[in-house]
């Protein structure tokens, strides 16, 4: 039997699993067109906030993997919907650093962005991935923290693929400012639940047919074992056979790519 038939909902991440960059992966959209095929339900859940829903979904057209908005979960939305349900966010303001995506989602929730000294005195410190990243930047949200701002990051991944190879990622910023401020920040992305449970919301909560595909064992694999799901790393992503074998996170099923599902 297919590794494919075994299931019915299927949780697939985007980078390092779907495409490296802007350059899809062999045989990902042959993929997604067999789940369609077979009537499986799936999501895409990324940790990345450089976009939102909607930008994924263009992207995805580009590689003629064609999906609703909906069937895309970001740490951006998730991070927006976390602050939303769980804090008096009405008239407070937020240091927000991250893509235009993120700071969409936080000003969709009603929380008012500031920048510069202002953001000394800032209620949140919103932290995501940013090419723009700089000292002054970590700064600010140093002070903020240390004033008492409420310290959320979208995820905690140290690396992101591209083509030239790893390059920091968003947990690469967050623990620069967890360093200088002393404060541990509360991470919403994989591998913690409150993502997971929006996405295993998706599927009426039926985990065991449940499956998450990932490239990284810390956050998609770790992420499954803590819901309760199975899981399966491709190697087309940041983790290779050698680091599989030394971690004590053990994938339930390890494949060179997401094609192998196509397999017989």
């Amino acid at each position: 039997m297919k590794l494919i038939e075994k299931f019915q909902n299927f949780i697939i991440d985007l980078d390092g699993v779907i495409y490296i960059q802007d350059e899809p992966i062999h045989k990902a959209k042959e993929f997604i067109d067999e789940l369609k095929k077979r009537d499986k339900d799936f999501i895409f859940l990324t940790n990345n906030s450089g976009r939102n829903s909607e930008g994924y979904r263009k992207k995805l057209e580009k590689m003629n993997i064609i999906v609703e908005n909906d069937k895309i979960i970001t740490s951006s939305t998730a991070t927006a919907k976390y602050l939303y349900e769980n804090y008096n966010i009405e008239g407070k303001k937020a240091y927000v650093i991250g893509a235009r995506a993120l700071k969409d989602e936080i000003r969709k929730i009603g929380l008012n962005l500031i920048e510069g000294e202002d953001a000394h005195l800032a209620d949140f410190v919103i932290v995501g991935k940013d090419p723009d990243f700089n000292y002054e930047m970590m700064k600010i949200a140093n002070f903020a923290i240390r004033n008492g701002a409420i310290f959320i990051a979208t995820n905690y991944d140290a690396t992101f693929p591209t083509p030239e190879g790893e390059i920091p990622g968003a947990g690469a910023i967050v623990s620069s400012i967890e360093t200088v401020s002393e404060v541990k920040a509360k991470v919403i992305g994989k591998p913690n639940i409150y993502i997971m449970e929006i996405a295993i919301s998706k599927f009426n909560g039926n985990k065991e047919q449940t499956l998450i595909i990932g490239d990284r064992l810390e956050t998609d694999i770790l992420a499954g074992k803590i819901i309760g799901i199975s899981t399966a790393l491709v190697l087309t992503g940041v983790v290779n056979g050698e680091e599989v074998s030394k971690s004590e996170i053990k994938p339930d099923w390890i494949l060179d790519g997401i094609w192998s599902f196509l397999k017989e």
